[in-house]
């Protein structure tokens, strides 16, 4: 880097003696004969030192050199002087002007060293000065980065409690942030002396939305509900997605019990009024509600959201779509429910399930053609318990798909018994559920159960019963399953026929043997010319399409003469025989035993 000095003097000779001695330690020289052309030389040039003579007209050297300190406080100012100005000179460098003074006349040696010293004094300022300036960069720059790392850890905040606490479907609160809310709603009903509620409200069947339309239907079924349940909401009012198909609604600063049933029948009314178009899809969609009341239910967030559930599940068991408050003989009844639960996952491993099995009979002959499989459970504690108290449970639970396998193995061990025996091969029927029906590779489960039992297929020894629902429910995929079980060897009769909902031209393509014509046909058989007119219709839709007809719940002999007369295949119910353990259904079997049957003309 140059550096450049500025002699100010007014006697020539003098400023040119400076110069010639500065000049050979490579300095750039600038001249200048008063303060007023220095400080103009100033402005144009970079000036590390400034050398100035004390007396000077117009302006001495420290008044020139005072104002260089105020414009240019970086460059180092010199004065020469005699004696006689060494007061003035003295005062001027205790106020700072002056950085040194020499003596007229000067050391030549001397003043080029100082002159030197000067120059390094210069650029240590200058260094000190972009030090600094670095400093205040690099502080500016840590200032910005912890600007940005606050509102970095503040966005992450939200974020975090934006996660922790609302549903990313819904945008609704959580199940966390629902119980804070109920808290401190229940906290200001006490403080103020009113009412709150809890209201669970859990979408009906939605399940069969997501198995028949898809995961992606579903979720955004669940926006559109959300949707309509905020338009409900009043001020103060909080509404959650507890996670699943069910929401959570808590109602704040009520009067009385009856405005939470109030804003239940609104939400009822508002979710079934409409179908929900979800792509091209028009779904309708009903909903269950369960209330509970503070302080009448309980005085504690836990005690209301249980009691509000076990209304819930008391609404779905009164028929769906509506709403219940809270009755204190609900939770006796949900904890029986719960330890029946846990009492049948318990059942299957202690094998306590048990067969029973009802005769078919041949309605021409009155010989045993057949069987059908009711399972039975044998409880240490109930007794023999009816399935109608225990298969909706299985299903609810997903225990059905165990114990119906374990069904299955042990009616194809039974009939692998009266096999050795040297009975007549009859097929064994079986129901089977929707859900064991849609299980993955159904054909494949039954055909390993053959094989572990010595049957190398069917042959026509292992009958399914299926209802026409879940016959009809993808068509596609039940024709499809109907066929491999076919190959090997399984037969198939429709359950309940005429109860459900059956297209012919389906029912073309099932691969069908029988079909079960429903007891409630079969009641009134005799006496209800609408129910031997239905009953007349499925047998002739049997004959015509090549199928077996059976009725079941058969009772009476005259509800039995009847069927005979209409030409009905075969018959199951009491009047033969109730349903009976494997030991009696083998003695019946070994003795020949047939039905009496009237001779008809």
């Amino acid at each position: 880097m140059e550096r450049t000095i500025l002699l100010v003097d007014d006697e020539e000779d003098i400023g040119a003696a400076l110069a010639r001695l500065l000049r050979r330690d490579g300095y750039r020289i600038l001249r200048a004969k008063s303060g007023r052309e220095g400080l103009a030389l100033l402005v144009e040039n970079d000036v590390g030192v400034v050398v100035s003579d004390q007396r000077m007209p117009e302006m001495t050297g420290v008044e020139f050199l005072t104002q260089v300190k105020e414009l240019y406080p970086n460059t180092i100012r010199i004065v020469l002087s005699g004696y006689a100005d060494l007061d003035a000179v003295m005062d001027a460098i205790n106020r700072g002007a002056i950085y040194k003074y020499f003596n007229k006349p000067w050391d030549n040696e001397v003043l080029c060293s100082e002159v030197l010293g000067a120059f390094r004094h210069h650029e240590l300022i200058l260094e000190k000065a972009e030090l600094f300036q670095d400093i205040q960069i690099a502080n500016d720059m840590l200032e910005q980065a912890n600007e940005q790392w606050v509102a970095t850890v503040v966005q992450r905040d939200t974020q975090i409690k934006q996660i922790s606490q609302y549903d990313a479907l819904t945008g609704l609160p959580n199940r966390v942030l629902f119980l804070d809310r109920l808290g401190q709603e229940l906290a200001r009903a006490l403080r103020e002396g009113y009412l709150a509620a809890v209201m669970f409200v859990d979408l009906d069947r939605f399940k069969q939305v997501n198995d028949s339309f898809g995961h992606l239907v579903g979720d955004q079924l669940l926006q559109r509900v959300t949707e309509r349940l905020v338009g409900h909401l009043r001020v103060g009012d909080t509404l959650a997605h507890m996670g699943g198909d069910e929401f959570g609604l808590v109602l704040a600063g009520i009067k009385d019990p009856d405005e939470a049933g109030e804003t239940a029948q609104k939400i009822l009314d508002a979710l079934s009024h409409d179908n929900f178009s979800v792509g091209v899809d028009e779904i309708y969609i009903t909903a269950s509600i369960g209330i509970g009341v503070y302080p009448n239910d309980g005085t504690d967030a836990i005690t209301l959201i249980k009691n509000a559930a076990a209304a819930l599940y008391h609404a779905k068991n009164e028929g769906r779509g509506n709403f219940q408050y809270y009755a204190a003989e609900m939770n006796a009844s949900a904890g029986q429910r719960l330890k029946l639960g846990t009492d049948l996952r318990r059942a299957l491993n202690r094998e306590e399930f048990v067969l029973y099995y009802q005769p078919k009979v041949d309605l021409t002959n009155g010989k045993i053609v057949g069987v059908e499989v009711l399972l039975r459970w044998q409880s240490p504690e109930r007794g023999l318990v009816l399935p109608l108290e225990f298969i909706p449970l299985l299903e609810e639970t997903g225990l059905i798909l165990p114990v119906g396998e374990w069904v299955l193995d042990a009616a194809c061990k039974q009939a692998r018994a009266w096999q050795h025996l040297g009975l007549p091969a009859i097929p064994i029927a079986v129901n089977l559920s929707a859900v064991q029906f849609r299980q993955a590779d159904l054909a494949g489960t039954i055909q390993k159960i053959f094989k572990e039992n010595g049957m190398d297929s069917g042959h026509g020894m292992l009958e399914l019963e299926l209802t026409e629902s879940v016959l009809m429910k993808n068509v596609d995929s039940t024709i499809a399953t109907l066929k491999e079980l076919h190959d090997i060897g399984v037969l198939f009769s429709i359950d309940d026929f005429g109860t459900g909902y059956s297209s012919l031209s389906y029912l073309k393509r099932f691969r069908i043997n029988t079909l079960k014509i429903d007891k409630s046909f079969v009641n009134d058989i005799a006496k209800n010319d609408e129910d031997a007119t239905i009953v007349g219709a499925i047998i002739a839709l049997g004959y015509s399409l090549g199928l077996n007809v059976i009725a079941e719940g058969v009772e009476t002999v005259e509800q039995m003469n009847h069927l005979r007369r209409m030409k009905c295949n075969e018959m199951q119910g009491y009047l033969f025989s109730r349903p009976v353990p494997a030991e009696e259904m083998t003695r019946m079997l070994q003795s020949g035993i047939s039905m009496e049957l009237p001779w008809q003309p």
